[in-house]
């Protein structure tokens, strides 16, 4: 796994004009090819482990194409106060990162889980149990 400063924030567009910019972590992996270290909030075209091509203009970089899709898929929830805060899901997080998976949580509420296309855990069920077992 690497560590933060491995990564770089990238000005990255899907509008194809540079207007709407996000920045994103990434792994530099060639003159205009990166791996995405990081769920985007704004869009669902890319997610945490694709490896994507871009054109620049300007500092911003282009969207151009998904050369590798990621070996995780990507699961959101918008979860209450409450829930954000508990224990129950500060213990399924570290489930999570022992199921090989990464979790984020986002302006304050949006949690997004990838876990690895593979796996076995039902992470709705996981989730659904921690929503339950706060709300008793």
């Amino acid at each position: 796994m690497k560590d933060l400063q491995d990564y770089i924030p990238l000005q990255l567009s899907f509008d194809g004009t540079g207007r709407e910019i996000e920045i994103i972590d990434v792994s530099h992996l060639g003159k205009d090819t990166f791996q995405i270290e990081e769920n985007p909030v704004f869009t669902e075209q890319i997610a945490y482990g694709d490896i994507i091509r871009v054109r620049w203009m300007d500092d911003v970089a282009i969207y151009i194409e998904t050369v590798k899709k990621s070996e995780y898929t990507r699961y959101n929830w918008l979860l209450s106060k409450e829930v954000i805060y508990s224990i129950e899901l500060r213990m399924l997080k570290n489930k999570i990162l022992e199921w090989s998976g990464k979790s984020e949580q986002v302006f304050g509420g949006i949690f997004i889980v990838n876990m690895p296309t593979q796996s076995t855990v039902d992470i709705h069920e996981e989730v659904q149990k921690v929503i339950q077992a706060v709300h008793k």
